[in-house]
């Protein structure tokens, strides 16, 4: 069974609640909800979040369920990008409904500390806000898309790890190469190809359909 596929089940699934946590270290708001086949979904607020951003809320799904590559301990995760404001409420009431944005998944592989993540707050702030910064994401996810990237990745983002200077991002290459080469990795781009490929032969037909129109229209004119 695939992540997504977990996922769609959770949908359908009573949200249990296992710990709603704030940090101390206002104004970010951590919340951890436990859901069904092990999905641990985290939500990640920073009042402090820069405009240019466009959102304050981080959404992370992690399949709780740990696998290995090139020697290293991954997870599969989803992540989405969203703002407070983003979401409705249904007359006035304090229930929330999600908005579109934060249903909107990008589907990664990284390597978190899944106790650290839930007990030390520097480390969540680093993988939240760092390791998971929006335009960071779609980088390495454009990147996977390429046959001859700069930096081989397919779905890896690398992971948090403690260094001197306190926690920092960092890459494990032979993890990017193994996820890059990976056999979903490989069918992915062949699939983005031939999205891309029969993008540009639809804008050649329209083009070839607008100039068949104007030298119509200039044939008439000529008569």
């Amino acid at each position: 069974m695939g992540f997504f596929d977990k996922f769609k089940k959770n949908n359908k699934s009573v949200e249990k609640e296992i710990n709603n946590k704030q940090s101390t270290e206002l104004p970010v708001n951590v919340q951890f909800i436990q859901l069904p086949n092990n999905i641990l979904q985290v939500e990640f607020y920073d009042s402090n979040a820069k405009l240019k951003e466009f959102y304050d809320t981080t959404r992370l799904m992690i399949d709780t369920n740990p696998r290995s590559m090139a020697g290293h301990t991954v997870y599969d995760c989803a992540v989405s990008w969203y703002g407070q404001d983003d979401c409705q409420t249904l007359n006035n009431l304090t229930q929330k409904f999600d908005s579109l944005r934060s249903r909107e998944y990008q589907r990664i592989l990284a390597e978190i500390n899944l106790d650290l993540l839930q007990s030390d707050s520097s480390y969540c702030n680093m993988v939240m806000k760092s390791l998971l910064d929006k335009e960071r994401v779609e980088k390495y996810i454009a990147m996977g898309l390429q046959e001859t990237p700069e930096q081989p990745c397919g779905k890896y983002i690398g992971g948090i790890k403690q260094t001197e200077k306190g926690y920092r991002k960092f890459f494990a290459v032979a993890v990017g190469q193994s996820s890059h080469n990976s056999e979903q990795m490989v069918s992915k781009r062949q699939e983005y190809r031939a999205e891309i490929e029969a993008q540009r032969q639809a804008k050649i037909a329209e083009k070839k359909a607008q100039i068949e129109k104007l030298q119509s229209e200039i044939n008439d004119m000529d008569r």
